[in-house]
């Protein structure tokens, strides 16, 4: 039996005879409660916004983008495609073009990201869920069209296919063909249709519009060349492993990187957001916790007949001492319970009834994602708090306390 917790126990759930320790017990359990259900919700809400952003730039951004160590391009035989689709960890490839071009319609005109890519890279990028207005395809009856950022089509003005205009004048720069010696010659246009609008960020949707590859590739002569070939991986692979056999497979010549390689410093902006805020709940949790050593305080003055009782028939001081340290140890972690099952509380509730709106966003509440380590962060983290708010002033006021009672005993 362990004897200091379960006095402890007793002392916890005892009424006292002074009112204003169950009080200041009571604060001193909010305040843990209240910071460790704080420190829930903000990890979590920064994990529904990292989740929004990656969902936001995953689809232009593949789980893995190979290119080459030097140049822009590299021609498609350089790379066994069927050997890379042959490995369990790929799902679907497809080579992709990209370049800067300018856009013509009627009198409006902007400089773009054409990006070329074949028909199954808009299942790759889940293009059919971010569609704003039209079709998902890049090919009708009529010939080959385009899907524009929404953003890009405003400015434009680019009216949707109606099956006989192509309104949409796309003119790029011919590799290897200087402005100053070739003037207009330095150019191939080419006019689409649009098919489709999509939405998905401002940047994308003002920057990029999707051609068919090979549209992209006579446009900007670029015959066999591709600018990358971009994986998308299966379910539950790991990205980090499965670039590292890439980078084996297809050897020194080429570029593996994961999508979150490709956006270190977004990823690395969210995660260090995420350590801030915890860095700052956690300071003001140590300050909270030392409401503790007010309630032990208060209780050594109300038990000081006790302990002189049990210091009277032999009890060391050091068993005292874990009396005490056991009492603030269960407050820390009846407030540590409480503020977690409030935390998670509050999250379910926004997750299913989603209290708290975001005007004009993606998504019509602020998203939220509980992960079972940051619980566990937490926890831990708020125990550690309250172990150090309980064990460092209980040598001092052991010594106040205690001694003192036992050189009365």
């Amino acid at each position: 039996m362990n004897l200091p917790l379960l006095i402890a126990r007793r002392y916890l759930l005892a009424k006292r005879s002074t009112n204003a320790i169950n009080i200041i017990t009571g604060i001193s359990i909010g305040v843990i409660a209240v910071v460790t259900g704080a420190m829930v919700v903000v990890l979590s809400a920064v994990n529904g916004i990292a989740d929004l952003v990656d969902d936001i730039y995953s689809p232009f951004d593949q789980d893995i983008t190979i290119t080459a160590v030097e140049g822009k391009t590299f021609t498609k035989d350089a790379l066994d495609l069927e050997s890379i689709l042959a490995g369990d960890d790929v799902e679907n490839a497809s080579w992709t073009i990209e370049e800067n071009v300018l856009l013509r319609c009627r009198s409006q005109q902007a400089v773009a990201t054409l990006k070329g890519v074949e028909p199954q890279y808009l299942g790759m990028a889940r293009m059919d869920t971010f569609l704003f207005r039209g079709k998902p395809t890049l090919q009708t009856a009529n010939g080959p069209t385009a899907i524009l950022g929404l953003a890009l089509q405003s400015d434009l003005d680019v009216p949707y296919d109606d099956g006989v205009m192509q309104p949409l004048e796309i003119s790029a720069p011919i590799r290897g063909r200087k402005l100053s010696q070739h003037r207009r010659d330095a150019f191939e246009e080419a006019a689409v249709a649009m098919s489709g609008t999509f939405s998905m960020n401002m940047e994308y949707d003002a920057r990029y519009l999707l051609v068919p590859i090979e549209l992209a590739a006579g446009l900007l002569h670029y015959d066999s060349a591709v600018s990358a070939l971009e994986l998308h991986l299966r379910p539950g692979i790991d990205l980090d492993d499965a670039a590292t056999v890439l980078r084996a497979q297809v050897g020194d010549a080429f570029t593996v990187r994961t999508r979150y390689q490709k956006n270190a410093l977004m990823y690395a902006t969210n995660a260090t957001e995420k350590l801030v805020a915890f860095i700052v709940l956690a300071f003001i949790g140590l300050i909270g916790a030392f409401n503790i050593i007010a309630s032990l305080t208060m209780m050594m003055i109300e038990k000081k007949e006790d302990m002189r009782t049990l210091m009277s028939m032999g009890s060391p001081a050091a068993l005292v001492r874990r009396i005490f340290l056991h009492e603030g140890l269960l407050i820390v972690l009846l407030g540590a319970f409480i503020g977690s099952a409030l935390g998670l509380l509050i999250c379910w509730a926004q997750q299913r009834f989603g209290f708290v709106t975001m005007e004009d966003a993606m998504v019509p509440a602020f998203p939220v994602k509980v992960m079972a380590t940051d619980l566990l962060i937490v926890l831990a983290t708020v125990i550690a708090i309250g172990l150090l708010a309980t064990w460092v002033p209980l040598r001092a006021l052991s010594k106040r306390f205690l001694y003192a009672t036992a050189a009365r005993a």
